[in-house]
C-alpha cells in the first residue's frame, strides 16, 4: 500500500482535469509555457496505467517524421546556438587540442591471419575511418591491397563498416554496413581474391555471420522485429536466401538464441558438438542447448534457462570446461561431461573469487588464461588445465588490456593495454616466457604521465563505498575553484574502466578534474554490485552519484557551481534523474542521448525489450510503481528550478529513440523555473553515437565543452578567478534571457 500511495501521489497532477494552467501534467498546456518550449507538437494524450491516470503531452514528438516534430527540431537547434553564440573561444580551444591529439601518419590495427593472409585495419593521415586491406602472402612485411573504404562506399562519411567475418582460408568475407550509426545493418558478402562482392544482400540485419569450417555455408541469426526474438538460421552457399534453414527458432518472445561451436585439447581441432545459447530479458540466466554436428536430432537441454548463465569455452580431454554463476556470482570456471551435465556432477576447476569477477577465460597452447576484474582494471591469470596457478601476465595495474588474434600452433599474440595514463601501445606477448616486448608505439602525441591519479571512495545514503577515479594535472589546486566533471553509467552490468582518452586529456590540460565514478548497476564488482543498481534497486545508483558529486565537494576538490555531471545512454538517464532528485548539487548537467520514458522504453527501439533486466517491465504493476519514483519524464515539477541542462540526442538514434531526449526538454522547458534553461542539441549525422567520424566526434566533445566553459565559468582555474571579482555573472543574465523565451 506505501508503494501505490507513493505513485499515486507522484501522478496526483495528472489524475485533475482542473490542474493549474503551469502543470504540464493537465490535458491543456497554456501559451505562454508552450513559447518558452519553442511550440512543441502536443495533445491531449492520457492512459491509465495500473489504475493511475498519466497525461502524456508531448507524445506527437514520438512521430519523429512528421513536419512539425522537424521544424520544432529546427527551433531548438537554434536556440541552443543562440545561447552558445556567446561562448567565446574555449570550442575552438579543444578543437585544436583534439586535432593535435591525433597520431601523425598512418595507424593500424593488430593483424589476424586468414589461410596464408594477413587482414589489417588501416588509417592513413587525414582520413575519416578506418579502411580494410589484405597481404596476399604471409609476410606481414608484404604491401597490402585496399579491400573496403567506407569513404569511398558512401563519400558523404554516414557509413562505417561495423565488422567482417571471413572464411578459414580467408577466400571470402562476410561483411557488415551502418548507416548514421544505426543498428539496422546491411549484411554482404565479397569474394576475397577478386574484390568483388557477391549476390547475397541481407537488409536490416542485426547479425555477423559464423563460418562453416570449409566456407560453403553460414550459421547466423534472424531477428524477428514484432517479437523480439532471434532464432538461428543457416544458408547455404550458392542458395537463396528463401531456402535458408532455420536450425533453432525459440518458442517465446523477447528471446535470443546464439550458435556456435567450441574447439579442442588446445588445438585447432572443432569438437563434434554444436551449441545453442538462450537468453531473455533477465541477464543473469541462460539456457544452453547441445547436439551432435550433422545430427537430425533436436537440440538437448544441457543447462536449463531458471539456473544462472553456463558459458563453454573450450573441450579438453573429452570434457566442457565453461565458466558459470551457478552458486558463484562472481563466476566459476567448472568442465562436465555433456552426455550427464547435473550441476551435482561438475568438476569445479578454478574456484570462485569472492574479491574479483572472473571475466573471461581462453584455453591457450594447454594452458588456462583467466581474465579478472579487479578495481575495475583487468589481471591476466594464467593456470594449467588443472587449474593450478603459473602466474600472472605482465599487465600493469589499473589498467584494461585486449589481444589480437591467439593461434593454437603460435606461442606469441600481440597484446596492447591501457590505462588513464598510457596510450595503448602495442606489444609481442611470448606465453612461454610470460615477456612482453614492443612491438609498435601508438604514436598518440600527448603524454599524462605526470598527471596525478587517485583512487577515492565515497559514502552512499546506505552507507555503501563508492570507488571513483580522478584525474587531475600536477598543478591544479585543490581550493574548490576547479572545473569538474563527474561521468556515470550504472547499468546493465557494464563496467567503466581505465582508459585513455583524448577527451580526458582536453579536459586536464585545459585546467579541469575528471572523475570516473563506478556506480552500482555497473559490472566492477561483479553479480550483486549489479543487482544492487538494477530494478527494484534502481534509486541506489541515483544516490551512488549525489554521493560522488557530495564527497568531491566536501574534500575540496570542487564546489557545486564548478561541478558537472555527464552521462550518456542509461547514463543519461543517470544523469537526468539525479539533477531531478538533487539540483543544488551541480553547475551544469549534460545528458547524452538519454533513456527518459521509464513507462515507455520498451515500445519502438528493437533492443528496448532487454532492457527491462535493469528497469523491470512497466506492463507489471510493481515494476511500474518502481520505475514511476524515479522515471525522468514523470518527474519534473512546476516551477523546477535547476544548474543549465543540456539534453544531446541524434535524429537517427534508433537504440534509445530520439523522442525520449524530446519530450524531456519539451516537458521540462514547459515546467521549470523560469531562471532555469533546459537546451536540446539534436545531431543528425551518428545514431547512438557509434557512426561518428573522427571529426565528427572531435567536434561533439568541442561543443561540450563550449557549454561547460560557459556554465562552469572558464576551466582554467586562474582565468575563472579573475572573473570573481567582477561579476555579476554574463552567464546568470544569458540563462534569465533564455528561460523567459
Amino acid at each position: 500500500m506505501h508503494v501505490i500511495n507513493s505513485v499515486r501521489h507522484a501522478f496526483s497532477w495528472a489524475s485533475h482535469k482542473k490542474a493549474s494552467n503551469d502543470n504540464i501534467g493537465s490535458t491543456e498546456i497554456p501559451a505562454e509555457k508552450l513559447q518558452r518550449a519553442l511550440f512543441p507538437p502536443h495533445d491531449a494524450t492520457e492512459e491509465t496505467l495500473h489504475g493511475i491516470k498519466v497525461s502524456d503531452p508531448f507524445r506527437p514528438l514520438e512521430k519523429l517524421d512528421a513536419p512539425e516534430t522537424t521544424a520544432w527540431e529546427a527551433r531548438e537547434n537554434q536556440r541552443y546556438n543562440d545561447f552558445m553564440g556567446t561562448a567565446g573561444s574555449a570550442e575552438a580551444e579543444a578543437l585544436a587540442f583534439l586535432e593535435k591529439a591525433v597520431p601523425q601518419g598512418m595507424r593500424e590495427s593488430m593483424p589476424s591471419k586468414y589461410g596464408d593472409k594477413y587482414i589489417v585495419y588501416r588509417k592513413e593521415q587525414g582520413a575519416e575511418r578506418y579502411s580494410l586491406f589484405i597481404k596476399d602472402v604471409p609476410d606481414y612485411g608484404a604491401p597490402a591491397r585496399l579491400l573496403l573504404d567506407p569513404m569511398q562506399i558512401d563519400p558523404t562519411g554516414k557509413t562505417n563498416l561495423v565488422g567482417i567475418n571471413l572464411t578459414r582460408d580467408g577466400k571470402m568475407m562476410a561483411y557488415r554496413l551502418s548507416v548514421s550509426g544505426s543498428d539496422k545493418e546491411t549484411l554482404k558478402f565479397m569474394d576475397v581474391e577478386t574484390g568483388k562482392d557477391i549476390d547475397l544482400v541481407y537488409t536490416k540485419s542485426r547479425t555477423s555471420v559464423n563460418w562453416d569450417r570449409d566456407g560453403k555455408g553460414f550459421h547466423y541469426n534472424h531477428n524477428d522485429e514484432a517479437t523480439k526474438s532471434s532464432e538461428v538460421r543457416y544458408h547455404k552457399m550458392g542458395t537463396p536466401i528463401e531456402a535458408d534453414e532455420v536450425v533453432y527458432s525459440p518458442d517465446t518472445p523477447e528471446t535470443g538464441a546464439g550458435y556456435f561451436r567450441l574447439t579442442k585439447d588446445s588445438t585447432d581441432e572443432l569438437s563434434d558438438y554444436e551449441w545453442i545459447s538462450v537468453s531473455g530479458t533477465e541477464r543473469d540466466k541462460n539456457a544452453l542447448l547441445a547436439r551432435i554436428v550433422g545430427s537430425s536430432e533436436p537440440f538437448h537441454e544441457v543447462f536449463p534457462h531458471k539456473e544462472g548463465t553456463l558459458s563453454p569455452i573450450e573441450e579438453i580431454n573429452g570434457k566442457i570446461y565453461a565458466s558459470t554463476s551457478l552458486g558463484a556470482p562472481n563466476e566459476k570456471l567448472v568442465c562436465f561431461d555433456v552426455n550427464d551435465p547435473a550441476p551435482e556432477k561438475w568438476q569445479t576447476i578454478l574456484p570462485e573469487n569472492t574479491d574479483d569477477p572472473l571475466t573471461g577465460v581462453f584455453v591457450w597452447q594447454n594452458k588456462i588464461f583467466a581474465t579478472y576484474s579487479h578495481d575495475t582494471g583487468e589481471v591476466l591469470k594464467v593456470f594449467d588445465l588443472t587449474g593450478k596457478f603459473l602466474h600472472d601476465a605482465p599487465i600493469p595495474p589499473l589498467s584494461t588490456f585486449s589481444t589480437g588474434q591467439i593461434r593454437t600452433e603460435d606461442s606469441t599474440c600481440l597484446m596492447t593495454y591501457d590505462n588513464f595514463q598510457e596510450s595503448g601501445n602495442i606489444y609481442k606477448y611470448d606465453s612461454t616466457t610470460n615477456e612482453l616486448t614492443p612491438y609498435r608505439e601508438s604514436n598518440v602525441p600527448i603524454d599524462m604521465k605526470d598527471c596525478i591519479v587517485e583512487r577515492v571512495q565515497a559514502t552512499s545514503k546506505d552507507g555503501t563505498k563508492v570507488p571513483m577515479t580522478i584525474i587531475r594535472g600536477p598543478d591544479t589546486k585543490l581550493d574548490g575553484t576547479a572545473a569538474t566533471i563527474l561521468y556515470g553509467y550504472g547499468g546493465f552490468n557494464i563496467s567503466l574502466d581505465p582508459a585513455f582518452s583524448t577527451s580526458i586529456a582536453q579536459w586536464v590540460r585545459a585546467g579541469g578534474i575528471y572523475v570516473q565514478a563506478n556506480l552500482r548497476g555497473g559490472g566492477e564488482y561483479g553479480q550483486k554490485w549489479y543487482e544492487a543498481g538494477c530494478k527494484e534497486n534502481k534509486q541506489n545508483v541515483f544516490d551512488d552519484f549525489a554521493a560522488c558529486a557530495e564527497h568531491l565537494i566536501k574534500s575540496g576538490y570542487t564546489t557545486n557551481k564548478r561541478l558537472a555531471i555527464q552521462g550518456g545512454s542509461n547514463g543519461g538517464l543517470l544523469t537526468l534523474a539525479t539533477a531531478l532528485q538533487r539540483p543544488e548539487l551541480f553547475g551544469a548537467i549534460v545528458s547524452e542521448v538519454p533513456v527518459a520514458d521509464m513507462f515507455r522504453f520498451h515500445i519502438g527501439s528493437y533492443y528496448g525489450y532487454s532492457w527491462k533486466s535493469d528497469y523491470g517491465d512497466p506492463d507489471v504493476e510493481k515494476d511500474f510503481n518502481v520505475a514511476a519514483k524515479y522515471s525522468p519524464l514523470h518527474n519534473v515539477k512546476k516551477g523546477f528550478k535547476h544548474p543549465p541542462l543540456l539534453i544531446k540526442t541524434d535524429a537517427n538514434d534508433d537504440r534509445v529513440l530520439p523522442w525520449h531526449s524530446f519530450k524531456m526538454a519539451a516537458t521540462l522547458q514547459s515546467k521549470e523555473d523560469p531562471g532555469s534553461v533546459t537546451l536540446l542539441k539534436i545531431r543528425t549525422d551518428g545514431g547512438h553515437a557509434a557512426g561518428m567520424t573522427e571529426a565528427q566526434r572531435r567536434a561533439d566533445i568541442a561543443s561540450v565543452r563550449a557549454f561547460l566553459a560557459k556554465t562552469l565559468g572558464p576551466i582554467n582555474q586562474q582565468d575563472y578567478k579573475a572573473t570573481l571579482a567582477k561579476r555579476e555573472n554574463p552567464v546568470s543574465r544569458a540563462i534569465r534571457k533564455i528561460g523567459r523565451g
